[in-house]
């Protein structure tokens, strides 16, 4: 089969924070993947295409919109669709040169388990972008506590909306040189608006740190919370 693929544009920016705890500094865990900013791939398979031989082209017509607009815009391309407008999306996602493997992970995620863990990376990359610097010097402990305490919450009314996956070929720096093909897989989880900003806005007024902010910190905080979902 030969086929012919699309061009679209991809890309993840990581965030990271700390934290300190005398005498030393606590680093937390890695933050999964949230962030998008645009890179290039080739979109050169996908579970859509049907294999009856001879050429076969790679279109988005024959994708899910979700996914076009996800590898194009990130969730935020999702969410302006009018079916979702009333919703957040999180996008649960692997990569691999296994599909079967990569099958074997999605048919083992779990809303329960791995949910926490993409609320928690868009709560982290809203503290990031709100502080004048490092989050942890800007609010403090508060910061830690509010992630940490996320791992406990559980969000009875999300739900997996639906999978995907693609074969993409990947561009180095300049856009043209071809750097490797690699799978992807997408699980696309939905929770309505209200329901998620109750459980956060409830967890961000009851989470007290151990250790007190200062009152610059706590100020910082407050101001947080008032505009917390502007970009979110």
């Amino acid at each position: 089969m030969k086929a012919v693929p699309f061009t679209l544009a991809l890309g993840i920016s990581l965030f990271t924070g700390c934290f300190t705890k005398a005498p030393s500094v606590v680093i937390l865990g890695p933050v999964p993947e949230y962030r998008e900013r645009n890179s290039i791939i080739e979109v050169i398979d996908h579970e859509n295409i049907t294999r009856d031989g001879g050429d076969t082209i790679v279109s988005e017509d024959d994708m899910p919109p979700w996914v076009v607009r996800y590898i194009s815009t990130g969730v935020a391309g999702i969410e302006a669709l009018p079916e979702y407008e009333d919703s957040y999306v999180f996008m649960g996602k692997q990569t691999g040169n296994n599909l079967e493997s990569l099958k074997l992970w999605a048919n083992g995620f779990s809303i329960n388990r791995d949910f926490p863990r993409l609320v928690s990376a868009r709560v982290q990359a809203r503290f990031s972008e709100f502080a004048r610097g490092n989050p942890s010097e800007e609010f403090g402990r508060y910061f830690e506590a509010v992630i940490k305490n996320l791992s406990d919450v559980t969000f009875s009314e999300a739900s997996r909306e639906s999978s995907f996956w693609i074969k993409k070929r990947i561009f180095g720096d300049d856009g043209l040189t071809p750097a490797g093909e690699t799978y992807e897989y997408f699980i696309l989880i939905r929770i309505g608006r209200e329901a998620l900003e109750k459980q956060i806005n409830l967890l961000l007024i009851t989470t007290h740190p151990e250790i007190p902010p200062t009152r610059d910190q706590s100020v910082a905080a407050m101001r947080l919370r008032l505009n917390f979902y502007e970009g979110f």
